[in-house]
């Protein structure tokens, strides 16, 4: 009685006037393929669309090319759609052979979302909607143009949910239509699995439901033949791969070693249980594939309404939902790692269907809501395609550069952090070899390398490519450094878990001094000076400063880590066997600049540099840690962090780190005699107040710069030489509000804290620089 009065109020409803669902859908796809194929890319990114691409070079799992278990029928698509292009005189065959695949795909999703959604439903314009956000999801439009086999393998394994649900929606023609439909859906299945593997979790679970009915729903002939028609599409691409393979033992090989590298190397629930990283799993899995959390959330929301709907109004639909996406939603949650966001994508269907229905439920202005959603969506996507179609990957943008450089001669060293080298080592692979001589890259010590040939004598050029997640370049002069960002045109979101992923290249000169163990300028080098057991008050912190004529300014600076009670410190630094530093420093932070006598800093080559810390009374030397360093020519400016500043941090997850201010925050410039231009970045405080605070830097009482920050902010100043000179080169960061932390934790923790400061960025004014004072809103850096 309750359904037959839902569908009494539904008949009553007024019809929309709008155009036929079925040719809104068949327009939907026509504009998605004719946008996306004006916009082809000719360059790879990923690291699977690097193996994708040998492997339609030469196939062969057993060198990942592709990486196992080897989309088989991906590859031979893509093949064949290589073979066009090249054909046609077209750049890039290889790669453009893989993309078409997916524009096609991708046109062909929404017409086939269509299918299925009507199956599950039985009305049209809640499938046409529903398949219109298919079509339309941001990261739908924009992995369709990506040379990967996500969108392809998705189209396939609808294709075979389109059968499947036809034919488990219509019982009536069990032994006819619906019978040659479910022996259809079978075959398309196994074929599915042969474009994209993890398809399996998402057409098996129906199949295996059409196939265990009762004997009343499909005969039992029909069922045997659709069990055939499954295996058989299965060997069509499963034969062909194992021989290519070398046989099953090649193949199982392989196989086992992608799983172990699966693993042991990415971040799953499965294997890193814990409630930080299952929240970020369902971030990534159900808000990130919309790109901008309001309209996830508006999506989300409308779904959680749609599933009341079809809930109240057919038990049987849920029951086929939760079927065919339940049991990828559990896979995809503990198996895969989900910052790779693409991963996602067979579970957009499912929200977007929800969300049609209760779009569609809404009447006009629910179907008005969803198009504008739509809109939204595709245009956000839209541009984000033909940047990425214009603009080569952050990896291959790279590399293009470095073999610029080669064809005039470069032949410098090159570093990598280890994860660098080892997810561009494929695409080194396809673009040839960078130039010059390539340097181990031990984890988490690969700067040593470096430092050894420059300690070795090495005079020419050396180059890092960095992950800029890590911090261990601080403990390399960067005064002699030129750098270089690489990173992607849109945001980052869209290709989230790319493996490369942004990079930073450093071209290094001679640095005028480098530092190796025992230090803790950033919490990453302080960790890994706390786990090799080292720092001045174990053993001595060991660098090398480069001999050079004229006077040096040294700066060091840090914390004594000792309870108040503690009696204090002595540190002394050395350079070579004479000590050219000595301080006594009670418990807490301490910083000291060192003027550096020219016969100190003659000679040839690098001079061993030493910090050693000494207990001023009898018992253990308490712990000292080294935060801060620098050494330049007199006349160059130097910054470094005073009173009101708290120690460095960071957050492991997202490799970001930071500085809390007090309400009073120093900044200490050296030499006083110059204009500076101060450079702040920091966090939105609405993180943590109600009302932004308002931001002053002052130089003793003269007033320079304010800000009252709405947002992420970069605040700027042009400081003047006679306002750093009166103030003895101590400029000020004044904050109008602050709090204590442990208050808002519950901790024991008495510090205070204003704002959260990522970085602090200070160079000389030019001489010609007119003096004066600038401030800048909220913006995305760092």
């Amino acid at each position: 009685m309750a359904v037959d009065a839902v569908a009494a109020r539904s008949a009553a409803r007024p019809r929309l006037t709008l155009a036929s669902p079925r040719t809104l859908v068949w327009l939907g796809a026509l504009t998605f393929f004719v946008v996306h194929l004006f916009s082809l890319t000719r360059w790879l990114e990923d690291l699977d669309s690097v193996n994708f691409a040998l492997g339609v070079r030469e196939f062969d799992v057993a060198r990942h090319q592709p990486h196992p278990p080897g989309y088989p029928v991906f590859i031979a698509l893509a093949r064949l759609g290589a073979a066009v292009f090249r054909s046609a005189g077209m750049p890039a065959p290889e790669i453009r052979g893989l993309v078409i695949w997916g524009v096609m795909a991708g046109a062909l999703l929404i017409p086939l979302t269509f299918i299925v959604f009507r199956a599950l439903s039985g009305r049209d314009l809640e499938a046409a909607v529903g398949a219109l956000l298919v079509g339309s999801n941001p990261l739908v439009w924009f992995t369709a143009a990506r040379p990967l086999s996500d969108v392809a393998g998705l189209a396939a394994a609808f294709a075979a949910l389109a059968a499947l649900a036809v034919a488990v929606a219509a019982p009536a023609r069990r032994s006819g239509s619906g019978g040659a439909l479910l022996v259809l859906g079978a075959f398309v299945a196994g074929l599915a699995v042969g474009v994209r593997s993890q398809m399996a979790v998402l057409v098996g679970p129906l199949l295996v439901l059409a196939l265990l009915t009762p004997r009343t729903f499909f005969p039992v002939r029909v069922r045997v033949a659709a069990a055939g028609a499954g295996c058989l599409g299965v060997v069509v691409w499963a034969v062909p791969l194992l021989f290519a393979s070398g046989g099953v033992s090649g193949y199982l090989a392989a196989l086992s070693s992608q799983a172990g590298e699966d693993f042991s190397g990415v971040e799953m629930l499965w294997t890193r249980r814990s409630s930080r990283l299952a929240v970020a799993a369902l971030l990534h899995t159900f808000v990130r594939p919309w790109i901008w959390p309001f309209l996830a959330g508006a999506v989300l929301a409308l779904a959680l309404a749609g599933t009341s709907v079809v809930a109240r109004r057919s038990g049987r639909t849920l029951l086929l939902l939760v079927v065919v996406f339940g049991p990828y939603s559990v896979f995809h949650l503990l198996f895969q790692e989900t910052v790779t966001v693409r991963y996602a994508l067979p579970l957009v269907p499912a929200v977007a269907f929800l969300a049609a229905v209760a779009l569609v439920e809404g009447g006009r202005p629910g179907v008005l809501v969803g198009a504008l959603v739509m809109c939204l969506g595709g245009l956000h996507a839209g541009s984000a395609v033909v940047s990425y179609s214009r603009r080569p990957a952050p990896v291959f943008g790279l590399l293009d550069e470095m073999s610029l450089l080669a064809a005039r001669g470069a032949q410098p060293l090159i570093g990598m952090h280890r994860r660098v080298a080892t997810e561009t080592r494929r695409a080194r692979e396809w673009a040839g070899p960078p130039p010059g001589e390539l340097l181990p890259t031990p984890r988490d010590y690969e700067w040593l390398e470096l430092t050894r040939r420059w300690r070795e004598g090495y005079e020419g050029e050396a180059w890092f490519v960095a992950d800029p997640g890590r911090t261990d370049l601080a403990l390399i002069d960067a005064e002699f450094r030129r750098t270089r960002q690489y990173r992607w045109p849109f945001a980052d979101v869209y290709v989230g878990g790319a493996r490369p992923d942004i990079l930073d290249w450093h071209m290094y000169g001679r640095p005028g001094w480098f530092l190796e163990r025992g230090w803790a300028l950033t919490p990453e080098i302080a960790g890994i000076t706390a786990r090799d057991g080292w720092g001045p008050h174990l053993r001595p912190s060991v660098g090398w400063v480069r001999q050079r004529e004229g006077e040096l300014l040294l700066m060091i600076g840090g914390r004594h880590l000792g309870p108040p009670a503690d009696p204090p410190v002595r540190v002394e630094v050395f350079l070579g066997d004479v000590p050219v530093a000595r301080l006594v420093v009670p418990p807490g932070p301490f910083l000291h600049f060192e003027p550096l006598p020219p016969d100190r800093a003659a000679g040839q080559g690098y001079a061993p540099l030493s910090v050693r810390a000494e207990a001023t009374e009898p018992g253990p030397v308490p712990p000292v840690a080294l935060e801060q360093f620098n050494i330049q020519s007199a006349d160059v400016v130097q910054f470094a962090y005073g009173p009101g500043w708290h120690e460095p941090e960071l957050n492991p997850s997202t490799r970001r780190s930071w500085r809390w201010m007090s309400e009073a925050a120093d900044l200490v410039i050296q030499p006083d005699s110059q204009g500076v231009r101060i450079r702040v970045l920091g966090e939105d405080p609405r993180h943590y107040y109600e009302a932004p605070p308002h931001l002053l830097l002052t130089a003793g009482d003269r007033e320079l710069a304010e800000l009252t920050p709405d947002g992420d902010f970069a605040f700027e100043a042009a400081v003047p030489a006679d306002a750093v000179s009166a103030s003895g080169g101590i400029l000020t960061l004044r904050a109008s509000t602050s709090f204590v932390a442990g208050e808002r934790t519950g901790t024991a923790d008495r510090r205070r804290l204003a704002l959260r400061i990522y970085a602090v960025e200070v160079s000389a004014l030019p001489a010609t620089a007119e003096p004066r004072s600038t401030s800048r809103g909220p913006t995305q850096e760092p």
